[in-house]
C-alpha cells in the first residue's frame, strides 16, 4: 500500500470549509456516484495517460480507493442489486439482466436488508436520480429511495445541483443519502456506432452523446485523431480451453478491423470523460452547498468493460476487464489520497456493511460482505477474508487474490484457472496444468462448501444464452418488453 496523486490546493481548499455552515444532523450525509461500465483502470489516478479524469481523481485525493475490488456479478442488474441489498442475484433466482426474478425473493430481501429502507429508517433522506435497472422496480420504493429523475445522463448531475443549493439554504434535521446513477460510459455498448441498431432504433438519449462523440472525431486531422487513439491491450489471444458459450456476444469483436478496434477505444475513452464531466458538476454543487465536511462520498462502477483484451467486448465474462471496477470513499475521518493495492474487495457485497458501519447504523445479520471501515479509517480489526465469491449469468468464480477458479454451468462443468502473479494478462489457464492440482482441489473445495451453503448446488451444466432464451419466452414474463435476451445482456 502507498500513497498517491499529491494533494493539490484545490483539494485543500475543498477540505478545509470548516467556515462554512454544516447541517445540525449528528449523522453523516452520504452521496453514492455510481458509472456504468467503467473498467478499474479507466483512471488518470491510475496512470493511465490516454485519458482525464479530473474529478474522479479529485475523490480519490480526498479518499481511500480501493485498487483490487470487484464487483458481485460482471452485468448490470444482478450488479446493482447487489449494490443495494448486499445479496447475491442468484438469491432470488436468476443472474443475468431479465425479468425472470422470483417477484416474492425480491421483495423479501429488499423490504429488510435494501440499502434506501436501512437509510430510511435510520432518520435519512433517501434520494435517488439515473439509471435503475433493478429487478423488481419501476419507481425505486422497494428498495426504499424516491426516484427523482430517471434521466441517467445528465439528470444526476442536475438533480444533485438543485437538491444541494435548496439543501444548504436553511439548517436540515435530517441527513441525506444521495444516490446518483450516471450511465456513461456504458453507451460503448452501441459499439461507437457501428451497431445496427445505432442510430434509428435508440431513444434520443442513448444514441445523443455517442453522435456527438462521432462528429468530434470527424473535425479532427488524422494526425490528431490518432495522437489521441489508446493502444491495442497486450492480451488479445483467447485464452486456452475457451468455449464458445463463455464469452456469448462479447467475442462479436473478433471480426473487426483494426480501424474498428481504434474507434472503438478512442470513444470509451471519450465516453469516461464525458461522465467525469457530470460527475464535477455534483462535487461543485456540493462544495457550494456547505455540505463537503459533513458528507461521505462514494464512487464505483456496477461493471467493467473488456475494451478489445481478448479480442472481447463489452462486459458479462469473468475477466479482469470485466469484473473490476474502482472503488473509492471519502469523508472525515476516512484517511485521505490512499491507494490500498491489496486489500480484496467486492463492492456488491462490501460497500452496504461499509456505508452502514460508517454512519452507525446497524447491517443486516447473514450478509456475505464485510464492512472494510477498518481500512478506510486506521481503526479497528480489519476483516480475516481469505477470497471472494462472484457469480455470472453462466459461472462462478472464487478469488483468493491471486487465483481465480471459475466453473461454467455449461455440459461438463468446465473449469478456468488463472495466476494473476505468474500471467496478469490471464491468456493461460491453469485447470489442467499438475503443478497447480492443489490450489484448484483446495478453491474448488471453499467454493463447493460455500454453494452448497446457499443451496445453490448441484450446478447447472445448461445456461447457455439460448436456452436462457427459452426459459425467459415460457415463463412469459416480457409482456411486449424486447423479446430478445441477448440486447438484454448487453444494456
Amino acid at each position: 500500500m502507498k500513497k498517491t496523486l499529491p494533494t493539490n490546493k484545490l483539494n485543500l481548499a475543498l477540505l478545509g470549509l470548516a467556515a462554512l455552515p454544516v447541517a445540525a444532523q449528528s449523522k453523516p450525509n452520504v452521496v453514492f456516484i455510481m458509472t456504468d461500465q467503467q473498467e478499474y483502470q479507466m483512471l488518470s489516478c491510475m496512470g493511465n495517460k490516454w485519458l482525464s479524469t479530473p474529478n474522479i481523481d479529485r475523490i480519490a485525493s480526498m479518499g481511500y480507493r480501493f485498487e483490487n475490488n470487484y464487483c458481485a456479478n460482471p452485468v448490470s442488474m444482478p450488479s446493482r442489486f447487489s449494490l443495494l441489498t448486499g445479496h447475491y442475484a442468484s438469491e432470488v433466482g436468476v443472474k443475468e439482466n431479465t425479468t425472470a426474478f422470483d417477484k416474492e425473493k425480491v421483495l423479501r430481501i429488499t423490504s429488510t436488508d435494501a440499502l434506501g429502507n436501512l437509510f430510511l429508517k435510520a432518520g435519512y433522506q433517501t434520494l435517488y436520480s439515473g439509471k435503475t435497472h433493478l429487478y423488481g422496480t419501476k419507481d425505486l420504493k422497494e428498495y426504499g429511495f424516491t426516484l427523482t429523475d430517471s434521466d441517467p445522463y445528465d439528470g444526476p448531475a442536475i438533480y444533485a445541483e438543485k437538491m444541494l443549493a435548496d439543501y444548504g439554504k436553511v439548517k436540515q434535521e435530517k441527513p441525506f443519502f444521495l444516490f446518483l446513477s450516471f450511465l456513461n460510459p456504458h453507451d460503448i455498448c452501441y459499439k461507437a456506432g457501428m451497431d445496427k441498431r445505432f442510430p434509428d432504433n435508440l431513444p434520443e438519449a442513448n444514441a445523443h452523446e455517442t453522435a456527438r462523440l462521432i462528429a468530434l472525431q470527424k473535425t479532427l486531422s488524422p494526425e490528431e485523431y490518432k495522437k489521441q487513439i489508446p493502444p491495442a491491450p497486450t492480451n488479445l489471444a483467447p485464452i486456452n480451453g475457451e468455449l464458445p458459450d463463455m464469452v456469448s456476444m462479447a467475442a462479436q469483436g473478433r471480426q473487426w478491423t483494426d480501424e474498428q478496434w481504434d474507434f472503438y477505444r478512442w470513444i470509451y475513452y471519450r465516453l469516461t470523460e464525458s461522465v467525469d464531466r457530470q460527475i464535477g458538476r455534483v462535487l461543485a454543487a456540493l462544495e457550494k452547498s456547505g455540505q463537503l465536511d459533513n458528507t461521505i462520498i462514494v464512487f464505483t462502477s456496477d461493471h467493467g468493460e473488456m475494451n478489445e483484451s481478448h479480442k472481447l467486448i463489452t462486459k458479462n465474462v469473468m475477466f479482469e476487464e470485466s469484473q473490476r471496477v474502482p472503488l473509492i470513499f471519502a469523508g472525515k475521518g476516512i484517511k485521505p489520497n490512499f491507494a490500498d493495492k491489496k486489500t480484496l474487495t467486492c463492492n456488491g457485497l462490501d460497500f452496504l456493511p461499509t456505508i452502514c458501519d460508517l454512519v452507525g447504523i446497524q447491517s443486516p445479520k447473514g450478509l456475505h460482505g464485510v464492512s472494510l471501515k477498518p481500512y478506510l479509517t486506521g481503526k479497528g480489526k480489519t476483516p480475516d477474508r481469505k477470497f471472494i465469491i462472484t457469480e455470472d449469468y453462466n459461472s462462478v468464480q472464487i478469488h483468493d487474490g491471486r487465483y481465480k477458479l471459475t466453473i461454467y454451468e455449461l455440459p461438463g462443468n468446465p473449469e478456468m484457472l488463472v495466476d494473476l502473479v505468474a500471467n496478469p494478462s490471464e491468456t493461460i489457464n491453469y485447470a489442467n496444468t499438475p503443478s497447480y492440482n492443489d490450489i484448484k482441489a483446495k478453491l474448488k473445495r471453499l467454493l463447493m462448501e460455500d454453494l452448497k451453503s446457499r443451496d445453490l448446488l448441484p450446478l447447472k451444466t445448461d445456461r447457455t444464452i439460448q436456452n436462457l432464451r427459452q426459459i425467459e419466452k415460457e415463463k412469459g414474463t416480457r409482456k411486449g418488453e424486447r423479446s430478445k435476451l441477448k440486447e438484454d445482456f448487453v444494456d
